[in-house]
Parts: C-alpha cells; sequence; structure tokens
C-alpha cells in the first residue's frame, strides 16, 4: 500500500505547513506539470474563442472579492504556487478558473459553444454505503474524463493541513483542490460539469476553490454545508460522501442548488441534471451532449442493478471501467480527443484509494496517503 506504484506513473506531490508553505511546495514539485496545465489552458482558449491570456486574466481577477471574503487563506495558496513554480499570481488564479472561463466563454460562441465548455472536462461519480458493502465501509468511485493534452499535467497530491483535515487527490498540478479525493475525516468529494445558459456568478466560488472549501471540513453536515455557502460560480454537481454512509448529490445552477438523496444505499451521477426542478426557468439546461446523457443513462443502469450487500471495491471498479456500450464515449471513455485520464475509488473508513492513471480497465493501484511513509 505504498505510494512507490503510483510514484513511477505519476509524480506525488507531499506539502505541508502554512497555505503558502504547501502552495510553494506544490509549485516547486509540480513546476513541469504546471507550465503544461498553463500551455494547454492558453492553448484551448485561443482555439476555441479567440480570446487572448489577457482576456482570461481580466475575466478570473473579477473573482478574487469573493474568494478573499469567504477563504482568504486561499490567496496565499495561490501565491505560494506562483512562486515556486515561477508564474504569477495572476497565472496560477486564472488556471484555477479554467471551469468558469470554459462557461463564460460558451455562452458567446455559437457552434464553437461546445468546445469551449468542455474546456471544463466530463465525469462520472458513483458510490456505495455501509449497508452494501461485505467490509461494512463506504465507498465511492469518479472518473475524470479529459483531453489527451492533460496527461502530462497529472499529479498525485497530499496536503498535510494545520487545523484542518490532510487531503489526498489526483489530478492536474497547479489546482489548489481537485474532485476525486478524501480527506483524513473520511469526506469524499466527486464533481461533475453540467451545462445550462445561465451566466456564471461572479460573487461566488470559483469551482477549483469551493473543491478545496468542501474538503477542508471534518463532518459529512459541514462538508455539504460548505458547498452550499461556496455558491459556486459554475454550474456542477458535488457529490459529497461522509463515513457514516451518508451519501449526497448536489446539483449547483445559477444561485440556487437541488439536493438528491442517495436510493437503496447507493448513489452516482454523471455530466446531466436530474432534480426535476432544476435548471430552475428561465434557464435551461443545454442540448450540446446526448452522448453523455447515454453515458448517464448507462452508469443509472449498472448501479440499479447491483444486488445484495456482500459489495466491494471491485464493483464500482467494474461500473468505471464500464465499456461495453456507448464505445468509444462510455464511461471508461476512449475517444479519439478525449478519454478517461484518472480514476479513484476511496474507502472513506479504511482511508484507502485506488488510483487508475490512465483509462480504469487498465487497473487500479492501492494507495494509503495519510500514513507516513
Amino acid at each position: 500500500m505504498s505510494l512507490t506504484e503510483i510514484a513511477g506513473k505519476i509524480p506525488v506531490i507531499r506539502a505541508s505547513g502554512t497555505n503558502y508553505g504547501i502552495g510553494f511546495t506544490h509549485g516547486t514539485s509540480g513546476r513541469v506539470q504546471i507550465g503544461v496545465s498553463l500551455d494547454n489552458l492558453k492553448a484551448g482558449v485561443e482555439k476555441t474563442t479567440g480570446h487572448d491570456w489577457g482576456m482570461c486574466r481580466k475575466i478570473a481577477s473579477a473573482f478574487i472579492p469573493a474568494v478573499r471574503a469567504m477563504a482568504p487563506q486561499y490567496l496565499e495558496e495561490i501565491q505560494g504556487i506562483a512562486d515556486g513554480a515561477g508564474y504569477s499570481f495572476e497565472d496560477i488564479f486564472t488556471l484555477n478558473c479554467r471551469t468558469e472561463l470554459g462557461q463564460q466563454f460558451s455562452h458567446n460562441m455559437g457552434m464553437n459553444a461546445e468546445t469551449a465548455l468542455h474546456l471544463a472536462g466530463g465525469c462520472s461519480v458513483v458510490g456505495l454505503n455501509h449497508t452494501r458493502t461485505a467490509s461494512g465501509t463506504t465507498m465511492y468511485g469518479q472518473n475524470w474524463d479529459a483531453p489527451h493534452s492533460q496527461i502530462p499535467t497529472i499529479v498525485f497530491m497530499i496536503v498535510k493541513q494545520e487545523g484542518k483535515p490532510d487531503i489526498a487527490w489526483a489530478g492536474e498540478a497547479g489546482m489548489i483542490c481537485r474532485m476525486a479525493g478524501m480527506n483524513s475525516a473520511g469526506i469524499g468529494l466527486g464533481g461533475n460539469s453540467l451545462f445550462t445558459d445561465a451566466p456564471i456568478d461572479f460573487e461566488g466560488l470559483p469551482l477549483q476553490f469551493a473543491y478545496r472549501f468542501i474538503m477542508d471540513q471534518y463532518t459529512f453536515p459541514d462538508a455539504v454545508e460548505a458547498a452550499v455557502k461556496s455558491r459556486v460560480a459554475s454550474n456542477i454537481n458535488f457529490m459529497v460522501c461522509g463515513p457514516e454512509g451518508e451519501m449526497v448529490n448536489l446539483e449547483m445552477e445559477y444561485r440556487g442548488y437541488g439536493m438528491l438523496y442517495m436510493e437503496n444505499g447507493s448513489i452516482c451521477h454523471a455530466n446531466s441534471y436530474c432534480h426535476p426542478k432544476l435548471p430552475r426557468p428561465p434557464y435551461r439546461e443545454t442540448d450540446w451532449f446526448p452522448k453523455d446523457k447515454l453515458r448517464s443513462f448507462r452508469l443509472a443502469g449498472l448501479v440499479g442493478g447491483l444486488e445484495g450487500n456482500q459489495l466491494s471495491e471491485k464493483d464500482l471498479m467494474d461500473i468505471l471501467s464500464d465499456h461495453s456500450v456507448n464505445y468509444p464515449t462510455s464511461i471508461c471513455q476512449h475517444a479519439e480527443d478525449f478519454a478517461t485520464l484518472t480514476s479513484t475509488v476511496c474507502d472513506l473508513n479504511r482511508k484507502i484509494m485506488y488510483v487508475a492513471v490512465g483509462n480504469p480497465c487498465e487497473g487500479y493501484m492501492e494507495v494509503d496517503p495519510f500514513t507516513p511513509q
């Protein structure tokens, strides 16, 4: 259960101390990967929208007051990442507003809106609580789907904080936090983008900051409350899971949300609204992604088909590795320009993670992120 195997595939970054110190270690250790992330975002925005990086930085700067009001310590961490990696604060802050840039640019993009929105990526999440597992533990899993160009950006982060839970996650370097991880209090967080024609909310936290706001909590109720209080700037579903077996989807929309509780000890979500009253008028869900709808249906069908109370992490891995239908845009995506780049399954009671770097059908590695190595 050591980190040796995963370190053979992607960098493992351990960061601790103050927020600035955590950021500086992150930036220093992930300098190369952060550079690729920035280059990818700059190229993606220019190609899909025609806007330059200066425009991106200007839009992102409008979120600084919201972050300063809710969690000013995160700005210190962004400065640490910037100083460690050798970039400006503005560059790293803008990188952490990637999802909001995609949703903002999509509103005026016409036929290129689909491409602009996919700057945010796509995902599938699934969970089982203790009433359904042979181990009596609660576990959840997530696929992160993104362009192949993001592969060189991936790191495994372990953050040891002062006065807050430790956090472990796999994702792009330079981000203050990502989904598809857990904290040392047993809080798990999944996420997937949702798409509407509503504006982004400049009074809310950008998504990556909202992820961190949630993962900084010790209890399930506090994590759910943090998700709502974040007033996340973009449309997103948060799947929040706790070690007691509670799991909910929080479908966030413009200045509102809907909550969906698990059914029969299981829960899942992909990139489509499921709450019957969302999104609220006058806004509507965009219909550019019918293949995402098919993935959502398939995910729900597989989860609904699970039987009994002797299930294990292997059952979640099998679902996340599925491409028996809808291939290559299946749950385990193998599309030419878009694929599943990481997959994680987390046991929230045993504090164990199973991590796949690349398509999950190629196998997972077991990781114990919070035990000193």
